[in-house]
């Protein structure tokens, strides 16, 4: 019996589970593993897709096209239809949630103190890692809460 009321006590090592995704392959196998983790503990799961707003990014940068922020939101609410779509293949109800922001401030805002951030390592390019910095490094060394990345 005692076996059992540890393993129970494992299962709620988190409150939630957070996949930060942003459509590379590397936040898409991420999102597999947090689903395979929500599956397997019963733990929450919530996939997060943060619109980066580039005005708030390239200073002096005259603002963005008409409709940019309205293409970025679609874009991140399809794909995390896919998310959502890939839990429910596996029988586990993704929540989803898409934000305005700066990525790596938004995922740390989003997870409380006992919750579990998976994401991939790498982005989208180089170039926007080297323009905006790696959101996974800032997110590993900012946030209060666990995190688990996968290359």
């Amino acid at each position: 019996m005692e076996k059992n009321q540890n393993d129970k006590s494992k299962n709620k090592d988190f409150n939630r589970i957070i996949a930060a995704v942003d459509g590379s392959k590397y936040s898409k196998r991420a999102a597999k593993k947090a689903i395979d983790l929500a599956k397997e503990t019963g733990i929450d799961i919530e996939a997060l897709y943060v619109v980066h707003q580039p005005n708030s990014v390239y200073p002096g940068f005259g603002g963005i096209y008409p409709g940019a922020v309205g293409l970025m939101k679609k874009e991140g609410n399809s794909i995390l239809k896919e998310i959502r779509k890939m839990g429910s293949k596996m029988d586990v109800d993704v929540k989803t949630k898409l934000v305005v922001g700066f990525p790596d401030q938004e995922i740390i805002k989003e997870a409380g103190k006992n919750d579990l951030i998976v994401m991939g390592c790498k982005g989208h390019s180089a170039l926007s890692r080297i323009l905006m910095g790696n959101v996974c490094e800032k997110v590993m060394h900012h946030s209060n809460s666990h995190v688990m990345v996968l290359r």
